[in-house]
């Protein structure tokens, strides 16, 4: 039980050490991750589009 303790004491320390953002650099941040998942999702498509036009052609 003491080892639990002293784990929870462990992670509350080292909580104060976090730099949390401030509210407009979490904005920022989530405007990047929300374009790069776009544009990764776009081009992950057209790979696939790509690949299955190919597909298709080679079994027809």
């Amino acid at each position: 039980m003491d080892s639990i303790k002293e784990y929870l004491k462990d992670v509350q320390k080292e909580m104060r050490k976090v730099s949390w953002p401030d509210q407009q650099e979490l904005v920022d941040y989530t405007i990047v991750v929300v374009v790069f998942t776009i544009l990764l999702s776009g081009f992950i498509f057209a790979v696939d589009q790509v690949y299955s036009t190919i597909l298709e052609a080679i079994y027809q």
